[in-house]
């Protein structure tokens, strides 16, 4: 059976028990959403901080052989998901 794991942006805590061992049924998804900005005046920096800790995030779980998916905001390139 395969796992789809949504990790919002406030859930990159890499002690969870999701990222012991890696499990080749598992695919993580990560998006980077325009709702997550509009919600209240945030300041741009810690927009971009925001953001850019969750694409050190997909990249972290990648090196250690996990399969993410990383959709990017306002990327054109973003793919339809065929899991």
């Amino acid at each position: 059976m395969r796992t789809l794991r949504l990790i919002l942006g406030d859930q990159l805590n890499h002690k969870h028990s999701w990222y012991k061992g890696r499990q080749e049924s598992n695919l993580y998804f990560i998006a980077e959403m325009r709702q997550e900005t509009d919600y209240t005046i945030h300041h741009i920096q810690k927009i971009i901080a925001f953001f850019e800790a969750m694409k050190h995030f997909a990249n972290w779980l990648e090196t250690r052989g996990m399969k993410v998916i990383y959709y990017q905001l306002n990327n054109r390139n973003n793919v339809t998901i065929q899991y």
